[in-house]
Order: C-alpha cells, then sequence, then structure tokens
C-alpha cells in the first residue's frame, strides 16, 4: 500500500513521467544509439513529414536547380490547405528561402504544398518521390502520402527512420542545417516565432521539427551540441506539448552524460568504439539523383517561369507598406501597463507603419510605440493596456485579423 501511495504522489507532483508510444536518442556523429523504445513501430509522423520535403528542397538546392532567392507561384490547392499555414494567396509566389523558413518555424502546410508542386507534377507525385528517397536512405518503415504531415492513414514513419533522416541532412546538407535554428522569421510584414520551446529553452539546442496530429500526439525531433557532442532527441507519441519537451530534454540531458563517459572509456581503451547500424544506414551519400533529375529540372524550370511572371505582375499591397504617419497616441501609458508587440523590422518606417495599421484594426485604447532594438532592427509595439487580460484580448483580436503578436509584460515589471 505503501508504494502505491508513493507512486500516486510522485504522478501528482509530476516526479514520474508517462513514457510516449515511441522515443530514442542517438549520437549525430556515431550513429550510436543510447534509448530506444519501440523505434520501428509505424506511427503518424504528422508534421515531422516536412524534414522530408526540405530534405528535397535541399537536394534541388544543392544541383542548382532552385536558388535561395526564387520566387515560387502559389497554386489553389496550396492555398487551401488547412493550418497551421501563412495564409498564402494563390495566384502570388514565395520564396524558396521564406518557403523554408516557414516550414522550420511556422510549420506551415500551405508552403509544404508549394515545395512539392515546385519539384513534382503534383503534391501526390512528390509524395512518391518522398517515399523513394526514404528507401534509399534506408527508412524501411516510412510511407509519404503528403507533403505536409496533415493526416492520412496510410503516412507512416518510425522513430529510427525518422533519426536516419536528421543524420542524413546534418552530414549532407551541413550548409543549410544552422537554418534549423531559426526562431522567427517575416513574411509579407508579419513576423512569425517558433514553438519548439526546446530551442528556445535548451542550452546547447539546435533544431530540429515538432508536430501534432490527433491519431498519434505530439512528435518532436530535437538536436543539441555540448563540447563536442551532437545528440538527436526523437519523441512520438506524447501526451501534450509540456511531456514531449520534458521528456526529450530528459533524453537529451541522460544522453550528454552517456556519451561523456563512453567516449572516456573508449579513450582509456578500457571498450573499443561502438557504431549503431543507424550510423551505417544515414551516412551515405546523397540521394541517387538520377532517379528524380529528369521530373525534378524540368519541374523547377516550370515553377520558376511561372513565379516569375508571378511575381512581375503582382505589386499587392501588405500592412508593412501602408503610408506612414505619426504614432497615433489614444491614451496615456505608464511603465507598469501591458502591451503587444506586432513585429520586428528592419527600417522605423515599416515598424511603426505596422503598429499604426494594427492600432486601427482595434477598438481599445493604446499608443503606437516603435523600439530600436539593435542596428538593424526596429521593434514595433501597442502599449497602454491596464491589465494582461486586456493585451492578450486584443492581441486575440489581431490573430484573427491574421497578425501575428504576442504579449509584453510592463516595463516596470523587471
Amino acid at each position: 500500500m505503501w508504494r502505491l501511495l508513493i507512486a500516486i504522489g510522485l504522478l501528482w507532483t509530476g516526479v514520474v513521467q508517462a513514457q510516449p508510444m515511441s522515443c530514442l536518442l542517438a549520437d549525430v556523429e556515431s550513429g550510436y544509439i543510447f534509448t530506444k523504445q519501440n523505434i520501428h513501430t509505424p506511427l503518424p509522423p504528422a508534421s515531422l513529414t516536412k524534414v522530408m520535403t526540405l530534405y528535397l528542397t535541399f537536394s534541388a538546392l544543392d544541383k542548382g536547380w532552385l536558388k535561395m532567392n526564387d520566387p515560387l507561384p502559389i497554386s489553389n490547392w496550396a492555398a487551401s490547405q488547412e493550418p497551421s499555414n501563412l495564409d498564402l494567396v494563390a495566384g502570388e509566389t514565395i520564396t524558396v528561402r521564406e518557403a523554408i523558413l516557414a516550414l522550420i518555424v511556422k510549420s506551415a502546410n500551405d508552403v509544404a504544398v508549394v515545395l512539392a508542386e515546385a519539384l513534382a507534377p503534383s503534391e501526390r507525385d512528390f509524395a512518391k518521390m518522398m517515399t523513394q528517397a526514404a528507401a534509399q536512405l534506408g527508412m524501411a518503415n516510412t510511407v509519404f502520402k503528403n507533403a505536409s504531415g496533415l493526416h492520412n492513414p496510410e503516412q507512416l514513419t518510425s522513430a529510427q527512420d525518422m533519426a536516419i533522416l536528421t543524420l542524413a541532412t546534418i552530414k549532407n546538407f551541413p550548409q543549410y542545417y544552422p537554418l534549423f535554428s531559426t526562431q522567427s522569421f517575416v513574411y509579407h510584414g508579419r513576423e512569425y516565432r517558433t514553438h519548439n520551446h526546446v530551442l528556445t529553452d535548451y542550452a546547447g539546442a539546435e533544431g530540429f521539427k515538432t508536430g501534432y496530429i490527433s491519431a498519434v500526439g505530439y512528435n518532436i525531433i530535437s538536436t543539441a551540441k555540448k563540447d563536442d557532442s551532437r545528440l538527436v532527441g526523437i519523441v512520438i507519441g506524447d501526451q501534450s506539448v509540456a511531456a514531449r519537451d520534458a521528456y526529450v530534454t530528459h533524453l537529451l540531458d541522460s544522453g550528454f552524460r552517456k556519451v561523456k563517459i563512453q567516449k572516456q572509456a573508449v579513450e582509456s581503451g578500457a571498450i573499443q568504439p561502438a557504431f549503431d547500424p543507424l550510423h551505417r544506414k544515414a551516412m551515405v551519400n546523397k540521394l541517387n539523383m538520377a532517379v528524380f533529375a529528369p521530373v525534378m529540372k524540368y519541374q523547377t524550370r516550370r515553377a520558376l517561369a511561372r513565379g516569375k511572371q508571378l511575381a512581375a505582375k503582382t505589386r499587392r499591397a501588405y500592412p508593412a507598406v501602408v503610408s506612414v504617419g505619426k504614432p497615433r497616441v489614444l491614451a496615456t501609458h505608464t511603465e507598469n501597463d501591458w502591451g503587444i508587440q506586432i513585429g520586428a523590422f528592419n527600417t522605423q518606417e515599416k515598424a511603426l507603419s505596422m503598429a499604426n495599421h494594427a492600432l486601427s484594426l482595434l477598438n481599445a485604447p493604446a499608443s503606437v510605440q516603435t523600439q530600436r532594438k539593435n542596428a538593424q532592427i526596429y521593434r514595433s509595439r501597442l502599449i497602454g493596456f491596464k491589465s494582461k487580460q486586456m493585451a492578450q484580448t486584443a492581441c486575440e483580436t489581431l490573430q484573427r485579423k491574421n497578425y501575428s503578436c504576442f504579449v509584453v509584460a510592463p516595463q516596470g515589471d523587471r
């Protein structure tokens, strides 16, 4: 009985963590797996799917078929995708760089389709290409049915397969790997911020990708580096964001202790270096692009031609470029008032324009403020809200109008 009571107490205080459906922790350098649970079990990947979409995009960049600043056309099918998305408008364009950052930071489903349609005749054809690429990399339990990870009962992967893909991405495209550490980006005047709390909160974190779908729960791939060791932790099928993040953090913490002990033992000659098959599968040369080259070269040329036509014709105005005026002051404010940040921009003019436009959409007393963060960035804020709830309500109103914003604590609240 006393053991049961202790167990209940530990669960109540959060000390004991329920295990996810599947998890894995591996050393990136060697591929050695330190922790594994159900790593071959096929499960829905959710937005982890986008790692393969990015892998094929990097392949096209590596071959010179795409360039970062190339404009890609937005189709009706892409613009119709369910959230999370960028609310893309059919008939307009998005650059390759913006598309990559949108997948990493925002996990935008509409943008995933834009990339798919730039590299293949259709998203369905691109999914077949993704599955072929997975097979080449040794991802034996993976089948893709779309580019985004929106649920399809036949779309499956495993923790080991995602580890193989992560290691292959790091090895084969080291020039693009740092993009996975991006925490925010701006598209058409709106700032989008990452919801990957492990990336922002864990010391040494470098990326990588999160995902959620009701069919499996909360997924995450996390990479982190301390000293000369880089690890990848994978959790698939946890119960909440907090549980997922806590579990992968636990894996990384335990892994850095284990890898240090292992390396010391190898250096002393106590044990021989151990290499897991994961490393041999993932550490292959780049994909056999001969399989994909005819289709991808043709499709990228078509997409770029169409994208350049649309870019030349489209001159749509966005909030960041509305007419600039003096800051609107509708209420006095003190250092104890709450605020909301609309975005961060490279000129004070853009920051002021965005704040004025946002304020015009609110029926609330507030003041426009632009704040210089550094030599290149200006924050765009509305201040003067008398409570956190008022600021949150205003932010939610703007979010319904397709603004990205977050609440800012009082300046006097240090």
